[in-house]
């Protein structure tokens, strides 16, 4: 039956200090780049001013010296020589940001007995390589970092030292020192004294101090933030064994050493060659309610916590399938390092695989996206990670992206994705979407970067309950770079093609290589499938970045787990020439024999406007036709072929024009799509190359106690073939099938 639509914080504090035994060794730049002009480098600026002399030599000592040379788009933050003095001083004392001492004594620097009365350059003589490599990558950005991008909101600004980012904020009149009110904050204590200087390649700031940066793990640091505003939380960490899981910083091997990967062929498709990641850092992000959160709630100790969480827990096999599934007892004793102990199971909850600062959770509008920001329409952000609650989904939805960028956990609004207004996406006050819980807010300006991942303070009390699960009866779009956690946790998710440059040594930044054991939730049968991911640029892909398999693929990737239900699973795909013949299997392991085919071999190389099997009909624009429904009609008899347009929501990455909301007039009911058609829309480019679809893959019960591997296998011998696996679609098909409402264009 046709569906009719009638109305269609403080981040670091002193005294910190990075990796000090670091062993990397450092790219060598490109040395063809250096300049021959009149104009200044950033290396050359340095040396200009006497205050940075310091600096400069631990760069030197780093070998970072090269890159402020040579050509690139890089940001240094060098600190005056007062502020390295100072900084020396506080490691050598071992004036330790860690709870007891310093990881190595003197933090890396050579002992000298005369230290008191040594001058910078002799304190920095003593200092180790490998801590001024550490120093000076944290210094140092891949990517221009002007002091106009820092909105005053918490913006962070990446660092060389990967996956390390600088908070960047406005001192106020809780300033640090009262000098600095009013000037640009870096971790909440170093001061852009002098910024914006621009280079030939580049721009350099002059700081007041050393960046801090913590060498604490999550364990160490919240047992800091506990002291301040976090104890309740903290004690039923620690009750629970966690601390015990968030002390990893990279994956490692059986034996216990650190896990490295090399990668022989890492080139592009032109012969450039790629950068690759040769560890695997392994981060977290941890959502925590403070005292005064809990305080508000009736908590005021751990006990009070204890007998709210057999409150919330004990019953909740009514929404939690997997209880179910797997005949599990929920525990309200004190066996709390029990992974289904009511404590644990609170705790876990607020537990992501994934360390992420706070502009970096989604995709939000910032400086860094500025240049490829491709969402449409008023779209807003929203992604789905798995925590540590086993096979459960965490939402996080930011409303107002452009202006507020209020971010809530577990946001439920009903019918959310259906609609029953032409081009139009859930919005409350309709009558057809109604605000039902508004979420778990996460707190903008009290995040702390760790060595292995971040803390967010929020302003309520999270739990895995009914709106959590109702909060996902939804169409689920499952961004690839949100359950191939490692892409957060190296750096890579969100990066620019500068950042990336700058990590391969000035070479190509567009794409990232990777080794095939590499992910965790992927599984590579052909030995020669390559694993490539596209970073931020002009790609047709959802939030400007799209994840890749080449050359004669054949690899499994795990699917996020889904409450219990009836789900139809769909891929994003661009019909391409080198688009590739494929089979797709699934399984619940990763096993081949544990693999089934789903359908006839799927063809991503044919050509929409050709192939009849897909019955694909140009959308009509409403110029060429006024009584166009814009695709309606046309997409629901694609759905019966098992194809569908792709979304309205985000266009071709720089091309995007139309970013304002659409509106929606009861007097004419095409108002708020009379844009779509003609717009940069993925949805509304029809050339062959350049448009995307969605393509349905099976129809069936997804089970939250089971796990589900997708398996796509290219069938055709050609070297020059890939496979975009951007992301898919998990919806629940009463959503689907819904009479009164469709799923909307977003």
């Amino acid at each position: 039956m046709n569906k009719i639509i009638l109305n269609i914080g403080k981040v670091l504090a002193l005294g910190l200090v990075g990796v000090m035994c670091l062993t990397s060794c450092t790219e060598e730049p490109d040395g063809s780049n250096l300049f021959s002009s009149n104009e200044k480098t950033i290396a050359e600026l340095l040396r200009d001013r006497a205050e940075l002399t310091a600096f400069y030599r631990i760069l030197e000592k780093g070998s970072f010296d090269k890159y402020m040379g040579t050509y690139g788009e890089y940001t240094c933050f060098a600190p005056q020589n007062d502020g390295v003095n100072s900084y020396l001083d506080s490691l050598y004392n071992d004036e330790s940001y860690l709870i007891s001492a310093a990881k190595i004594k003197h933090n890396g620097i050579t002992e000298d007995p005369n230290w008191n009365n040594l001058d910078v350059m002799a304190k920095v003589e003593l200092m180790s390589d490998s801590l001024c490599d550490d120093i000076s990558r944290y210094h140092l950005s891949g990517e221009e970092h002007m002091q106009v991008d820092n909105d005053g909101t918490g913006t962070t600004w990446t660092t060389m030292k990967t996956g390390r980012s600088i908070r960047v904020n406005i001192f106020k009149e809780d300033a640090y020192k009262e000098e600095f009110i009013g000037l640009t904050s870096l971790n909440d204590v170093s001061a852009i004294v002098e910024g914006d200087i621009e280079a030939i390649n580049g721009v350099l700031h002059i700081c007041s101090d050393v960046i801090p940066r913590s060498d604490r793990t999550m364990d160490d640091q919240l047992r800091v933030e506990a002291e301040k505003d976090l104890s309740i939380f903290y004690e039923a960490l620690e009750k629970t064994g966690l601390t015990q899981t968030i002390l990893q910083e990279n994956k490692r091997n059986a034996d216990g050493t650190k896990k490295t990967y090399e990668l022989q062929s890492h080139q592009d498709r032109d012969g450039n060659d790629l950068y690759y990641p040769k560890e695997c850092l392994v981060k977290w992000t941890i959502f925590a309610e403070t005292d005064d959160v809990f305080r508000a709630a009736g908590i005021n100790s751990f006990e009070d916590l204890k007998q709210k969480c057999i409150e919330w827990y004990s019953g909740c096999s009514a929404w939690y399938d997997y209880i179910n599934e797997k005949g599990i007892t929920i525990s309200t004793g004190e066996d709390y390092e029990n992974p289904f102990n009511v404590v644990n199971m609170f705790v876990s909850y607020h537990i992501l695989r994934a360390g992420m600062p706070i502009d970096r959770i989604v995709y939000e509008k910032n400086a860094s996206t500025n240049a490829t920001w491709n969402l449409c329409f008023g779209y807003e952000p929203k992604e789905y990670f798995e925590t540590l609650l086993p096979n459960t989904l965490l939402k996080i939805w930011e409303t107002n992206p452009k202006t507020t960028k209020n971010l809530w956990i577990n946001r439920y609004l009903t019918n959310n994705t259906l609609t029953s207004k032409l081009g139009m996406f859930g919005m409350p006050g309709d009558g057809d979407h109604e605000l039902v819980f508004p979420g778990v807010a996460i707190d903008r300006n009290s995040s702390v970067e760790t060595l292995n991942g971040y803390i967010h303070r929020i302003n309520g009390i999270l739990k895995y309950d009914q709106n959590a699960r109702n909060c996902l009866y939804e169409r689920l779009r499952l961004d690839s770079s949100t359950f191939l956690f490692e892409l957060i946790n190296n750096g890579i998710r969100f990066a620019t093609s500068s950042e990336i440059s700058a990590l391969n040594g000035g070479g190509d930044g567009n794409r990232v290589a990777f080794e095939n054991t590499f992910f965790d939730n992927i599984v590579c049968y052909n030995p020669g499938t390559l694993l490539r991911f596209n970073v931020m640029g002009a790609w047709r892909a959802n939030n400007s970045d799209q994840f890749q398999g080449w050359d004669v693929y054949d690899f499994a990737i795990k699917l996020p787990h889904v409450p219990t239900g009836d789900y139809e699973l769909r891929i994003i795909y661009p019909p391409m020439a080198r688009g590739g013949l494929m089979q797709f299997y699934l399984g619940n392991s990763s096993r081949q024999s544990d693999m089934v085919a789903i359908g006839i071999p799927f063809d991503a190389c044919a050509d929409p406007n050709i192939d009849a099997t897909m019955g694909y009909e140009p959308i009509v624009s409403l110029e060429d036709d006024e009584l166009s429904d814009l695709g309606v009609a046309a997409g629901q008899r694609m759905h019966v072929r098992g194809y569908m347009y792709a979304p309205a929501s985000f266009s071709r990455g720089t091309y995007n024009t139309v970013t304002d909301p659409l509106t929606y007039d009861e007097s004419d009911i095409y108002s708020a799509a009379k844009n779509i058609t003609g717009s940069t829309s993925c949805r509304s480019e029809t050339g062959y190359g350049t448009m995307m679809l969605r393509r349905i893959i099976t129809t069936q019960r997804f089970e939250q106690g089971k796990d589900y591997w997708l398996r796509i296998k290219n069938l055709v011998n050609d070297a020059n073939l890939g496979w975009s696996f951007d992301f898919v679609e998990l919806v629940p098909l009463d959503i689907v099938n819904s009479q009164r409402m469709s799923e909307d264009w977003y």
